[in-house]
């Protein structure tokens, strides 16, 4: 018995290592990169991308709310945009915009995001959030 829960053991610890390992090594992607995939080849880019987690970065081109009350950041980089929403945090919809706060217009961030939307005009990543650099 001591030993199928050393093996056991061992398995989780080697899976939870790899899963780290295979975290480490995502590429950070700009805004623009995702734009242009999309411009190139739109099923290509939707295939590659949606649905996924990316990490995104560029600069802090605006904050605000959207329609759905729902805090989002707008990323640029070489003239293309990302619309990065916010998760829901239990903030109530009139102090949502606090969670803003620390975005200054014309900072560099990467985020890490879920991407939601993705035509050619436009990329909409939701969940976001700040990855320490």
């Amino acid at each position: 018995m001591k030993r199928v829960i050393a093996i056991l053991t061992f398995t989780c610890v080697l899976l939870a290592w790899i899963s780290t390992a295979s975290v480490a090594e995502v590429e950070v992607i700009s805004p623009y990169d995702l734009r242009k995939a999309s411009i190139d080849n739109l099923e290509a880019a939707k295939e590659q991308y949606m649905n996924k987690t990316v990490l995104i970065k560029g600069v802090v081109i605006s904050t605000g709310m959207s329609i759905y009350m729902t805090p989002n950041v707008v990323l640029s980089d070489q003239g293309a945009e990302a619309i990065c929403v916010l998760p829901y945090v239990g903030v109530a919809y009139w102090n949502r915009s606090a969670q803003l706060s620390d975005f200054k217009q014309g900072q560099t961030v990467t985020m890490s995001g879920r991407v939601h939307n993705m035509t050619k005009e436009r990329v909409v990543l939701k969940e976001c959030k700040v990855e320490n650099s």
